[in-house]
């Protein structure tokens, strides 16, 4: 048995072009439209945390004064259903193979996918985070979110800014922006994303869980 696994080659950004084929993309956008559009609250934000829009898209809140916003961005869930079926099923093999040649995590189940519109008008931006949170958290005391990803469902020509960045020790860097790439990376890899300044991006982000070391 090989207890210990060697690396010859590690990394914590990790992408596979033209994942998904133009006409799926469509497919995708297609049903996106069928669903109901959010507006996205940052991981623990309750709905009575919500506040009033400023005009530069900060948060009036009585409280506090006006704070800024960690986050603008349009969202809507899929669920795992006879329309999501085989998009699931895609992503999911593509995880087990990822994971295998690269990131050799111990993981359990996807989450719902989250199709996220980043706008010109809104100036949609996600400033820095983690999606796993602590691992000390009661929310993540049985599994928590280890690996992460994203799919560009946007030509690159038809926006600007909308930058995906990780921020790595003291290194920047960019994610492709090329249309139906999908990008992985560990979940508690500081990244945010830059505000998109023309046009409109779209992406499906999900995360996949395992269980916590405590």
């Amino acid at each position: 048995m090989n207890l210990l696994r060697s690396k010859k080659e590690y990394y914590p950004v990790y992408w596979v072009d033209n994942f998904l084929t133009n006409d799926e993309i469509e497919k995708i956008k297609t049903y996106a439209k069928t669903l109901t559009l959010q507006d996205a609250k940052v991981g623990g934000q309750e709905e009575n945390e919500k506040k009033e829009f400023t005009l530069d898209y900060h948060i009036k809140d009585p409280n506090i004064g006006v704070v800024p916003r960690k986050r603008i961005t349009d969202i809507k869930w899929f669920t795992l259903n006879e329309n999501t079926n085989w998009l699931f099923k895609k992503i999911i093999d593509e995880i087990i193979d990822v994971n295998g040649k690269n990131f050799d995590l111990q993981l359990k189940f996807v989450e719902d996918l989250q199709f996220s519109e980043y706008t010109e008008e809104k100036r949609g931006f996600y400033t820095k985070h983690r999606d796993c949170g602590s691992k000390k958290s009661l929310d993540n005391y049985v599994d928590i979110r280890k690996l992460s990803f994203t799919i560009q469902l946007t030509d690159e020509n038809e926006y600007e800014g909308g930058e995906l960045i990780f921020h790595l020790d003291k290194e920047e860097k960019k994610a492709p922006k090329s249309k139906g790439t999908i990008v992985f990376f560990e979940s508690d890899i500081l990244h945010e994303v830059t505000s998109v300044t023309k046009g409109v991006r779209h992406s499906l982000v999900s995360w996949v869980q395992g269980p916590n070391l405590r």
